[in-house]
């Protein structure tokens, strides 16, 4: 049986950046054909895998793409850790977690485990804003009754417990052309209202559950014209709603302000992208993954995240799933890496929550 090892290597030397998965899926589903499994798609490009066995249904999920950084990594192996030369990010994220399931899969076969019922759901365009997830087949998911998404950074052992709800604000302000030589008087310069708007909203570290950024801000043009248009972007997060409407509130009336306090005009655009989830402490997916962890001698522990991930959209659906720390450190960085050690703990991770 190829190793996990072996596997992970593999998965990293194959390109698959958002929107270019086809090629490793068709890797992955033949590697979960052999395994055993049935496979299917959905029309977002979304792999799912069946595994029949007995007891509740269990969901096991990964995303296959990585970020562009990522491209034509080449792995080097160095005193137990795995990073690249350099160039380009590692892609840990998340093809340590496709090759940990992929492994605990081949294992149950070879050694003929029982198990329970397995489901597992490998992702398209994770990494621009969950967009497969959004697009999956609930029914496709079978019966399942809970799940876990791998794809969180630091050890293997690691629960998060809570993640945030998600806004997107973009914003275009129109102003009035001039030549700011002749007769700047007569123009309403764009960027001067979006300077304002940014400059009068709290952003990055509202308070411990709310962070807030203005990601771009275009505004091309001569310097010697007033701008007539400028476009920002904008995000708001929170592991509380209440405090998220007050924060988008906020930007969204400094945004207005700052276009009638030069006469000028703004369009707005405001989406609530995904939900913020919290898993109770008495829950069973939370319980069964700290009973693992137990087992396997894993340092347990839970942390909240300000970061989204597909289980946002799994939670969204009803399916309490938990995202798990898999390993990898510094991900969409050329400084990318992950333990073998690591690699090799989340392989037996997986194989034990996998385990009747």
């Amino acid at each position: 049986m190829q190793t996990l090892l072996d596997t992970f290597l593999e998965l990293v030397a194959f390109d698959s950046p958002s929107f270019e998965e086809q090629h490793i899926a068709l890797l992955l589903e033949h590697a979960l054909l052999e395994a055993g499994l049935s496979t299917d798609y959905d029309e977002a490009g979304n792999l799912y895998a069946y595994l029949p066995g007995t007891g509740p249904t269990i969901l096991f999920n990964a995303h296959m793409d990585t970020v562009e950084l990522a491209r034509g990594a080449k792995a080097v192996i160095q005193d137990g850790i795995i990073r690249t030369d350099g160039t380009t990010a590692l892609g840990a994220d998340d093809k340590a977690a496709l090759a940990a399931i992929l492994f605990a899969l081949r294992t149950i076969k070879n050694e003929k485990r029982e198990h329970p019922n397995l489901v597992i759901l490998f992702t398209v365009a994770e990494e621009q804003g969950l967009l497969g997830a959004k697009q999956l087949q609930k029914e496709k998911l079978g019966g399942v009754q809970y799940g876990y998404t791998f794809d969180a950074s630091q050890s293997v052992g690691l629960a998060i417990t809570a993640a945030p709800s998600y806004d997107k604000i973009e914003a275009t302000f129109l102003g009035k052309g001039a030549h700011a030589g002749f007769k700047p008087e007569s123009g309403i310069s764009a960027i001067q209202m979006a300077s304002l708007a940014v400059s009068s909203m709290p952003l990055l570290r509202i308070d411990s559950e709310t962070t807030a950024n203005v990601g771009s801000f275009l505004a091309p043009g001569a310097k010697n014209i007033v701008c007539d248009k400028a476009h920002l972007v904008f995000e708001a997060r929170s592991l509380d709603n209440a405090k998220l409407k007050k924060q988008t509130d906020t930007m969204v009336q400094a945004l207005k302000d700052a276009a009638q306090r030069y006469g000028g005009q703004v369009t707005i655009q405001h989406d609530h992208l995904y939900e913020v989830y919290h898993h109770a402490q008495d829950s069973t997916v939370l319980a069964t993954f700290k009973s693992a962890c137990t087992k396997l001698g894993l340092p347990y522990r839970e942390e909240p995240t300000l970061g989204g991930s597909d289980a946002n959209i799994l939670n969204e659906l009803g399916i309490p799933t938990l995202v798990c720390g898999i390993g990898y450190e510094e991900a969409h960085t050329t400084r990318e890496y992950i333990p073998i050690s690591e690699l090799q703990r989340l392989g037996a991770l997986v194989l034990e929550l996998a385990r009747l």
